[in-house]
């Protein structure tokens, strides 16, 4: 599986959607005169600033805090740029469980992976498959990759792995797959690795 963004997107995008509608709604209601008389702000043609701008933003303190500002500006759109690239979770060993002696279970999730392509390659019409883990012992997640022979009945693979190869994942496990990702190929070749051919002769009846 890979880790999505989903969480950071929805926070940076609700920020910068209550900025934006308090700008739009601030601009409405300087559009229909009413901000004077809410935050006592200048009539329209006067001006907002009487103090020399030019003379303000020259400061060498101003300059400084305004490039640090637009730095971290910078570096956070940066940040979510690249938080927007997709990434295998890291997988560690599964804990299956700890003892207050100290001692625990640990198990390496590629022996799980290897366990369960052996069995989805016993349902008929499987070339070979490919298998990873994820997540936790508590909360597993697999992505699987099946290739079938041109003849395999695909609905049947799929209803093979999942009702029988991810429960019994589960079961070895204890606790039940949570996220599973099936990519299905085809292949030429048979379930033993030969290549099919086609039947040729006389029909008796």
């Amino acid at each position: 599986m890979k880790r999505s963004v989903g969480t950071l997107n929805r926070t940076w995008l609700g920020i910068l959607g209550f900025l934006v509608l308090m700008t739009g709604s601030i601009v409405i209601l300087q559009a229909g005169g009413m901000l004077q008389g809410i935050m006592n702000t200048p009539p329209a043609g006067a001006r907002v600033a009487t103090a020399d701008l030019h003379a303000v933003f020259a400061q060498s303190w101003v300059q400084a805090a305004l490039l640090t500002i637009g730095v971290i500006v910078g570096v956070l759109g940066l940040l979510w740029m690249i938080a927007q690239i997709p990434r295998p979770n890291k997988v560690a060993a599964y804990r299956f469980h700890t003892e207050e002696s100290g001692g625990r279970t640990l198990c390496d999730p590629a022996v799980l992976a290897r366990a369960v392509e052996e069995h989805i390659n016993t349902i008929p019409g499987v070339v070979s498959s490919a298998a990873k883990l994820y997540g936790t012992a508590r909360s597993p997640e697999v992505s699987l990759k099946a290739t079938l022979n041109d003849r395999a009945d695909i609905q049947a693979v799929l209803l093979g792995i999942q009702s029988t190869v991810l429960p019994t994942l589960g079961a070895a496990l204890e606790a039940p797959v949570t996220s599973s990702r099936i990519q299905i190929d085809i292949s030429g070749k048979d379930q033993f690795g030969g290549t099919l051919h086609p039947s040729t002769g006389t029909v008796l009846q």
